[in-house]
């Protein structure tokens, strides 16, 4: 029997190993602090079952990665935080930042 992968769990089940892998944790590790097994973890991992908030919020903490962070929101973040400093620069100053800014990505 073939169990249908969802793209979108797979490719976030892949984002949760990445970040499990780079802190060092183990599956049993977060399957331990979430209350479900290994395997469990492992499915999550390759996109069979959907993570839920729970668990979300358990690799966050077991890899010491902000929630916004592991959702790959800290950029959305950042761009809310930008538009907001420049919100409160005159015309000639928000030119000058922008003139940097074209500078760094050459």
């Amino acid at each position: 029997m073939s169990v249908k992968i969802d793209e979108e769990a797979q490719k976030f089940g892949q984002i949760l190993q990445k970040y499990r892998e780079q802190a060092k944790v183990t599956q049993l590790e977060i399957a331990e602090a979430a209350g479900l097994t290994k395997n469990y973890i492992s499915s999550i991992e390759r996109g069979v079952h959907k993570c839920n908030a729970a668990t979300f919020i358990v690799y966050a903490k077991k890899c010491h990665i902000s929630l916004d962070e592991m959702a790959g929101l800290e950029k959305l973040h950042l761009i809310t935080e930008l538009s907001q400093l420049l919100s409160v620069m005159d015309d000639k100053q928000q030119q000058k930042v922008a003139d940097i800014i074209k500078i760094m990505i050459r």
